[in-house]
């Protein structure tokens, strides 16, 4: 398994530019929550671009360390606290947790289409390694948010993934999946399975056409990502 560069301050970039993304990820749920019922979110604060709002002791400091202690990528996450019993309904809940990965959906179709050569920025022939710094960035970050909402969506508490389908599930059912051990197996067994080839290779089939679709080949942004965190192609 390649080793993070940390020398290196493209990846700085990477990890500044994943955090702005996590803000605005934890901003976009706080957002939707307000507009269907949770008037407390402004009062505490939910509604604001200060990272440290965001904080989340296991998502933002206990997994990075985790990552890093394997020889990963320490990419915070954030949380974003909601009173659901305000919320209207059951479709307010659901769009509330789905508003998070739709940011990172489009923070990679805004990334992507940048590098699209009918754009004139990125000449098709040029080989990802030669790209400009800058280049190299935006198709880093284009490839991690588009990873992190197709690993976000997995129906695994407490991801937005479970989130969206929780209010439609019955309330015994929801709450043993989400306290106790149930929700430490379901998310242990998660984070294993993100460790598998078999899983990443069945990320990449599903990714790799939504990145074509911009017109950006997709193997562009996974050698950008790997010489951005990595220094290697």
């Amino acid at each position: 398994m390649p080793q993070a560069d940390f020398s290196s301050p493209m990846l700085w970039a990477v990890l500044i530019g994943w955090i702005l993304s996590v803000v605005l990820h934890e901003f976009a749920h706080g957002l939707v929550a307000y507009l269907g019922g949770d008037y407390t979110i402004r009062e505490r604060g939910g509604l604001t671009l200060n990272p440290l709002q965001y904080v989340d002791p296991v998502m933002s400091i206990v997994l990075p360390l985790l990552f890093l202690a394997m020889g990963g990528i320490p990419l915070p996450g954030g949380a974003t606290y909601v009173r659901t019993d305000l919320l209207r309904s059951r479709l307010w809940m659901s769009a509330m947790s789905a508003a998070g990965p739709l940011m990172n959906f489009l923070l990679f179709v805004g990334l992507a289409l940048s590098l699209n050569p009918r754009l004139g920025w990125v000449n098709p022939l040029t080989p990802v390694v030669d790209w400009t710094p800058a280049q190299k960035l935006v198709g880093a970050l284009a490839f991690l948010e588009l990873l992190a909402v197709l690993l976000n969506l997995v129906p695994v508490p407490p991801l937005d993934g479970f989130q969206i389908i929780a209010p439609y599930l019955a309330r015994d059912t929801r709450e043993k999946l989400t306290r106790g051990p149930a929700a430490f197996g379901l998310f242990f067994f998660y984070f294993l399975l993100l460790q598998s080839a078999h899983f990443i290779e069945f990320a990449y089939r599903i990714m790799r056409p939504i990145s074509e679709a911009l017109g950006v080949p997709f193997h562009e942004l996974v050698q950008a990502a790997r010489l951005v965190l990595f220094g290697e192609v």
